[in-house]
């Protein structure tokens, strides 16, 4: 009995071994955009080194857990369109382990997501909808130490805003269901609106702007008791392009007020993106 005992073990051990690579090998649904031939296409830029003095060896590490999300739960975080044919940029650990996923749009009904693509090494996955919204422009050029930041989403589920500076860069270390390491940029926090000391979480996924309205990070990680965000660098949106083989559209741009992305007038930059659905509150079912 003993030794039949452990054939059978070894065989469960064997299939559920098969069955873990037979999922590795299904993957994501790939991003399919049916490129206009008659619209020039924008290009991807080249992606830049991030800040930080060169040849001073590893930068700090932060460890960040990744874990299993719980069965027939909801989850909800931020994403920001790229292009207004329905792609969308969000935070890789927001759609990790979802069943379905949407996009809530005010006084509609809800946007289904068709197809996603996350990325391998990095915290940022790209989405696909069936029509989409004005896109904000991505810059890939390296941001200047202490810059501005204006960082819009739905922390907590509700809509909210911070703004902040740019001090560094670190890498974060993820650990737990998946474990990778990815160099993110730090932004220390000055101003929230509203006004609170709890967590950000819900915000992942959204955009960090520049004080021309331009995407230069996404929104992955925080510190409450030090005050600090973490944000995905841009290349790896352009990563993410390349591997689906799309260029974004141009045109499509969203005018932002730039007059307002200061410390005191940036929260109404927020509640127009958010009313535009230019940044959308995503929903993650699981089963």
């Amino acid at each position: 009995m003993r030794g039949s005992g452990l054939l059978s073990f070894l065989i469960l051990l064997i299939v559920v071994f098969i069955g873990e690579m037979s999922k590795d090998d299904e993957g994501p649904r790939p991003i399919i955009v049916v490129d206009d031939p008659s619209q020039p296409l924008r290009p991807v830029r080249p992606p830049s080194q991030p800040i930080g003095p060169v040849g001073s060896g590893q930068d700090d590490v932060i460890v960040i857990q990744d874990d299993e999300k719980g069965s027939r739960q909801q989850y909800t975080g931020t994403a920001f369109s790229i292009d207004e044919r329905g792609l969308w940029v969000t935070a890789r650990h927001v759609t990790d382990q979802c069943a379905r996923l949407t996009l809530l749009r005010p006084f509609r009904s809800p946007l289904p997501v068709v197809g996603l693509s996350p990325h391998s090494r990095a915290d940022v996955s790209l989405l696909q909808t069936e029509g989409g919204y004005e896109a904000l422009d991505v810059e890939y050029a390296t941001p200047e130490y202490n810059q501005e930041g204006f960082h819009f989403g739905f922390p907590r589920g509700e809509p909210g805003a911070v703004y902040s500076r740019l001090i560094g860069r670190k890498t974060m270390k993820t650990v737990g269901r998946r474990t990778y390491k990815e160099t993110v940029h730090v932004w220390a926090e000055q101003i929230r609106i509203p006004d609170s000391d709890e967590s950000l979480g819900g915000i992942s996924g959204g955009p960090i702007l520049n004080k021309n309205g331009d995407v230069v990070g996404i929104h992955v990680a925080g510190s409450i008791r030090r005050g600090r965000s973490f944000s995905s660098l841009p290349k790896n949106i352009g990563d993410l392009l390349e591997r689906s083989g799309v260029s974004l559209q141009p045109g499509d741009e969203y005018d932002i007020d730039e007059t307002s992305l200061t410390s005191a007038g940036f929260s109404r930059v927020g509640d127009a993106l958010r009313s535009d659905i230019t940044v959308a509150q995503v929903i993650c079912r699981t089963d």
